[in-house]
């Protein structure tokens, strides 16, 4: 019986385990280039949005319209004032490193409809529950200019008076009684006249991530099992033709000693 026939039955769940393996090596190689893929496709919006020029609220998005993923931080101008009884704290909004919260005051437009503004970030104070001073805005008119934002979702968690624990709009919109945007919040850029605020949140670093490195290292993965079983099996088929099984170079450490001290002279 030759060799072959011989191999092929012990060497069939070999085959059938590294064939489900590298079919799941190259899905999941699939799977990263298709997060690479989104990634870079939000990455673009943002920074499309960022440098796009600013377009009224209710051109972009009425308060009844569903959310759109294509609006995040798109500029958004809007005229009106502030509603000071409609302001809170939103709790545990780590910025560079330290804690702090976020103020979130109710914004009434001129055509009547309420957007929520989130005016910048606020460090913990001396007191870890609070931040040290709130800015306070008043009812005078004024024009600002805001990057909208989805509202979060619900945490189910409970919080002091005059704090949120997420900006979770439904919740916080109910005694309003105005035409609220609920599925939205701006993010202030510029307001004139100019209030005393909080420190503006940065841009966002635009990373890729690994999901790159990731599939190509999946793919790499399936590779290398193809050509361990390759490899073990033609080191078999050596065995049995009574061959001296072959070996790697890296591993021959003798051999290349031999041929170092050759070159160097030293024998």
């Amino acid at each position: 019986m030759s060799p072959e026939k011989t191999l092929l039955p012990s060497w069939v769940k070999w085959f059938i385990l590294v064939a489900a393996f590298t079919i799941s090596c190259w899905f999941l190689s699939q799977w990263q280039f298709s997060r690479q893929a989104e990634v870079v496709a939000k990455n673009d919006l943002i920074a499309a949005n960022y440098s796009a020029e600013p377009e009224a609220l209710e051109s972009l998005l009425q308060a009844s319209d569903p959310w759109l993923n294509n609006l995040e931080f798109r500029s958004a101008t809007v005229s009106g004032n502030y509603l000071p009884e409609q302001s809170y704290i939103v709790r545990n909004r780590p910025y560079n490193a330290y804690p702090g919260f976020l103020q979130l005051v109710a914004f009434k437009s001129d055509s009547g409809s309420v957007l929520w503004i989130e005016r910048g970030w606020l460090p913990t104070g001396s007191e870890s529950d609070t931040p040290d001073l709130i800015p306070a805005v008043d009812e005078n008119p004024r024009q600002i200019t805001v990057r909208l934002r989805p509202s979060e979702p619900d945490l189910d968690r409970t919080a002091p008076a005059g704090q949120l624990s997420s900006i979770y709009l439904e919740e916080v919109s109910k005694e309003l009684g105005f035409e609220t945007y609920t599925q939205a919040y701006g993010r202030l850029a510029t307001e004139s006249p100019e209030l005393e605020r909080g420190q503006p949140i940065a841009k966002p670093v635009l990373s890729e991530g690994n999901h790159l490195s990731y599939a190509l290292q999946w793919i790499l993965f399936g590779l290398m099992a193809i050509g361990a079983v390759l490899w073990t099996l033609a080191q078999e088929r050596r065995r049995k033709a009574g061959l001296p099984p072959r070996r790697l170079r890296i591993l021959n450490r003798d051999k290349d000693a031999e041929v170092e001290d050759e070159i160097l002279g030293q024998k």
